[in-house]
């Protein structure tokens, strides 16, 4: 199915009519439309790159950032309170979160920010996972704050790039060969940042099943 052809659509091709003509209104409208996206597990490149389109590259990327942490913010809370059982049972089993959950006893600030930059889990549920793990709250959103940053900051670039919200949806942005330095820096940072959290996730994952079989 192709993005174009999801409800969602709708929802961004009017935002950024609506936001063109109300820019106030239009930014704390794609505020919350972004907030309510990201809880919902929806893809959140698409946000970011609107926000870029309809609002440049600084501002977009403001409030692209407020979107995105408010929705992984709202999406901890839930996942800490309401919708703590069903969590509980995705990840029961996962020796990746569960292994997650023990090495953020020692840096949380840094296992969040490195989880969101090398992305080895998907953002989304991670940010539900989360929810069940002993992070404080404040911790949580400072890291993914610091950790999104180069990531969204990437999109709304991309998205200053495309014509209309279609072309983004339709997946045909042209970014241009000029844009092409920055993915491949991107991509080694990334590969880096990637190689490092599976390293700090094993260690993890090791000292826990020696301590299991200790007990």
């Amino acid at each position: 199915m192709k993005l174009a052809t999801l409800p969602i659509a709708d929802w961004f091709i009017w935002l950024e009519a609506w936001a063109g003509q109300h820019p106030l209104l239009g930014a704390a409208a794609y505020i919350l439309l972004t907030i309510l996206a990201t809880a919902a597990m929806l893809p959140g490149w698409i946000s970011m790159m609107l926000g870029g389109l309809v609002f440049g590259l600084t501002m977009g990327l403001v409030y692209a950032m407020l979107g995105i942490v408010g929705g992984a913010a709202a999406a901890f809370l839930v996942g800490r309170t309401l919708a703590r059982p069903w969590v509980e049972r995705r990840i029961a089993g996962n020796a990746k979160l569960l292994a997650l959950d023990d090495a953020l006893e020692e840096q949380a600030f840094t296992i969040v920010v490195l989880t969101r930059i090398a992305l080895v889990l998907p953002f989304n549920f991670l940010n539900y996972a989360y929810g069940i793990t002993g992070v404080n709250i404040g911790v949580y959103v400072a890291g993914t704050a610091v950790g999104m940053l180069p990531i969204a900051g990437f999109y709304v670039y991309l998205g200053t790039l495309a014509n209309d919200m279609s072309q983004i949806l339709n997946e045909g942005a042209n970014i241009g060969s000029n844009v092409w330095w920055a993915a491949a820096v991107a991509l080694v940072a990334i590969v880096a940042v990637v190689l490092t959290v599976r390293r700090a996730l094993n260690r993890a994952l090791r000292r826990q099943l020696r301590e299991s079989n200790t007990l």
